[in-house]
């Protein structure tokens, strides 16, 4: 009899130990002191490993705390005891979304949608795998069914606020400055104007050059379309003073195809007019996104000036290392590798250029790029150049 008391005295300790912690968990998401919780909840579920609601609650405060890897398992766990719970399955796509493991999330969200097609949670959880990625259109549709389903959802509700509008203007303000043994600083000021929406883009463009000693002006306009959700064509038409630095004339058309597989293809012809001499310039490139927001960019261009027909290739690292910061690094060589062209890029020496930069989203609607390129010519002349620019949308 005193045998049976004892476990009862002892299963009861045990109990409202167990509630006593639990109690100290909630409290501490409730205060949003996410890595107690965090703790409080391994405790838990050391004591009850086969607890899906203590998994759950690992999952949700290791993707909140930021170890996206350690929620992805402890969700993984839950399904594994309860294939069919939604919440796991949704929590699951998060975190892979936020690791930028869009393949994988793509998998968990469609199976979410076959065991639940009319939940909002789900259809708010496509919405967020697209606007993650760029492509609201989609997204907007999938917002549209989850408001349906329950209208007073705060998450759509605020995800709603951040879609980007249909159509929108965006002002660009950059100065561009060089510097080159021998010769004066150059530098150049720039205004862009575009309006862009989901099918592409249309805009004007100036800028004020002085550089060598001479001084010119440029201005034109600049285009871009989606064709269909592959294929896109672009062009530029720029007309300036004439002058040994300003290109009377300088346009250029393209075109680029996504492959699959991360893959996209790209051509474009461009012609530049300077007073001393004139260019034909045809350029191929191929760039690979990775599942993450990383993406390389390659190019090779044939330049013929002068009778003579040039080689140019560029290569750039690009990597989205925070929500609002990428950084890209690259490196080119041969005749013109920047996209302002100056006659003295297109004669016989060649230059090797190392490049990086960044663009920073300092707020909503403003963000900050720059870039700096270190040049090495092959007659051994160094030249620096540094780009800040700060773009504004309205």
């Amino acid at each position: 009899m005193k045998h049976r008391l004892l476990i009862l005295l002892v299963c009861a300790a045990s109990l409202n130990f167990a509630q006593d912690l639990e109690s100290r968990a909630r409290t501490a998401v409730a205060q949003k002191r996410f890595n107690d919780g965090l703790a409080l909840y391994k405790t838990l579920l050391a004591g009850n490993p086969t607890s899906v609601d203590y998994m759950l609650w690992m999952g949700r405060l290791s993707a909140w705390t930021g170890e996206y890897t350690g929620a992805v398992e402890y969700y993984s766990q839950a399904l594994a005891s309860q294939p069919a719970n939604i919440d796991a399955l949704l929590g699951k796509a998060n975190a892979l979304m936020w690791k930028n493991s869009y393949r994988e999330a793509l998998v968990v969200l469609t199976q979410a949608r076959e065991l639940a097609p009319l939940n909002a949670e789900v259809e708010l959880a496509w919405s967020r795998y697209y606007h993650w990625q760029g492509d609201d259109k989609n997204a907007k549709l999938h917002l549209a069914k989850s408001l349906a389903f329950n209208a007073d959802n705060q998450e759509a509700l605020q995800l709603k606020e951040s879609l980007s509008p249909s159509h929108t203007i965006e002002l660009r303000f950059a100065y561009e400055g060089d510097t080159l043994a021998g010769t004066t600083p150059g530098a150049i000021e720039e205004l862009d104007a575009s309006y862009i929406n989901r099918n592409g883009e249309v805009g004007v463009d100036f800028a004020h050059l002085n550089r060598f000693g001479e001084g010119g002006s440029r201005g034109g306009a600049h285009f871009s379309r989606n064709v269909d959700h592959v294929t896109s064509v672009r062009g530029a038409f720029l007309f300036g003073d004439g002058g040994d630095i300003v290109a009377r004339w300088d346009l250029a058309v393209g075109v680029s195809r996504k492959m699959g597989h991360g893959w996209v293809l790209g051509a474009d012809y461009r012609y530049i007019a300077f007073r001393p001499v004139k260019i034909n310039s045809v350029i191929g490139s191929l760039d690979y996104y990775f599942e993450k927001p990383i993406w390389i960019q390659t190019s090779v261009a044939a330049n013929h000036a002068e009778g003579a027909l040039t080689p140019a290739f560029l290569v750039r690292f690009n990597a989205q290392v925070r929500k609002n910061l990428t950084m890209n690094v690259g490196y080119g060589h041969g005749t013109e590798v920047f996209q302002l062209a100056l006659p003295t890029t297109f004669y016989d020496f060649r230059r090797d250029s190392f490049i990086s930069g960044l663009s920073l989203a300092v707020s909503k609607k403003t963000r900050l790029e720059t870039t700096y390129s270190f040049s090495r010519r092959s007659t051994g002349v160094f030249e620096n150049m540094f780009l800040v620019a700060v773009v504004h949308t309205l």
